[in-house]
């Protein structure tokens, strides 16, 4: 009832005759709710964030909308904002989409998905949050984020090593010198004039990615890919969402398949082409061991209460896989010649 209360109020806040509200989704951090409107079917969405923060969020949003970019148009206020504030909470209203799931499993939507992702990329560009906006910056500051990490793993090692009698201890020691030398390797190849030119020179990325992309973000529709809505986005690289979803596809995959790498980053680079050098940066952050520094963050600082044994020993040894089979592709062959 409370969440229905929640809901009324803030609905109240935009022109539309609402004749009907239904909660689809209650989490810790977003509770969603479709909400049936004189109007057509909205989604009003509720996030565990600073309004300020929101609010770069929603910006982000409308620029991609101004574009024409394909996303669940945002609805504005009576007051012609683009989303509303409730203490640690903020709410944000989109139109419902529908259309058909975008799977890990079929190439051709992997394809699209990758071609979507370009022009995503390409549509975020000069984009400029206002001052009210909290906005996240990453620019400039993957090596100390390398080097943070790269730190990580040799204190995970040494924790690794006390723990003889450990399973998963045991796998991560085995496999911890081959990846902290990927790690270094990856590190020293930021020490370059294209990594300072893209975050700082006078060629520097004046957009934004998502942070955390995913397929669940997506759908098709009968005649073009489509964003439901945008989750949190940062001021940051693209080569770093499309390490991220690599990395998420061949996870899938339990190996990295070198020949569905060199398709889906021809279709990126059919609609969002980058230079070779830049193709250098994302083999950089490929050959970061990603994958294996986050189990072994998650299992020694305990921050998946509800994985258990079994599943840790499946995400360490799909890790090492995936990490080991992508390094020898990326040493056998440069990214650039994929193209």
């Amino acid at each position: 009832m409370q969440s229905q209360w929640i809901a009324d109020k803030v609905l109240e806040l935009y022109p539309y005759e609402v004749e009907q509200i239904e909660l689809q989704v209650m989490r810790p951090k977003e509770t969603v709710w479709t909400v049936a409107t004189d109007e057509g079917e909205k989604v009003l969405r509720q996030r565990a964030t600073l309004p300020e923060r929101m609010l770069f969020y929603a910006e982000a949003h409308w620029h991609l909308q101004q574009r024409q970019f394909p996303i669940a148009p945002l609805c504005r206020t009576k007051n012609g904002g683009l989303c509303v504030a409730g203490g640690e909470q903020a709410y944000a209203l989109y139109d419902a989409v529908s259309g058909k799931e975008v799977g890990y499993y079929n190439v051709e939507q992997l394809e699209n998905a990758f071609e979507f992702l370009g022009l995503f990329h390409a549509a975020s560009q000069q984009f400029s949050p206002s001052s009210k906006a909290k906005k996240r910056n990453r620019l400039g500051k993957w090596p100390k984020a390398y080097t943070w990490k790269l730190q990580e793993l040799s204190g995970y090692k040494k924790m690794a090593a006390a723990f003889a009698d450990d399973p998963f201890s045991v796998l991560f020691f085995e496999a911890a010198d081959a990846m902290i030398a990927a790690a270094e390797e990856a590190t020293k190849q930021l020490e370059s004039d294209a990594y300072a030119e893209w975050t700082a020179g006078p060629n520097r990325w004046t957009g934004f990615i998502h942070k955390d992309i995913s397929l669940s973000h997506l759908i098709e529709t009968e005649e073009t890919m489509m964003m439901s809505y945008l989750p949190a986005v940062v001021i940051d690289l693209p080569v770093r969402d499309i390490q991220v979803l690599l990395h998420k596809i061949m996870k899938k995959m339990a190996v990295w398949d070198e020949e569905l790498a060199a398709r889906l980053l021809q279709a990126y680079h059919r609609v969002h082409p980058l230079t070779d050098d830049q193709y250098r940066l994302l083999e950089a952050e490929l050959l970061f061991p990603h994958l294996f520094a986050s189990v072994a963050r998650k299992y020694y600082l305990k921050a998946k209460d509800n994985w258990s044994d079994e599943k840790y020993m499946w995400e360490i040894q799909t890790a090492i896989t995936v990490e080991r089979s992508k390094q020898d592709a990326l040493r056998r062959t440069p990214l650039p010649s994929l193209l």
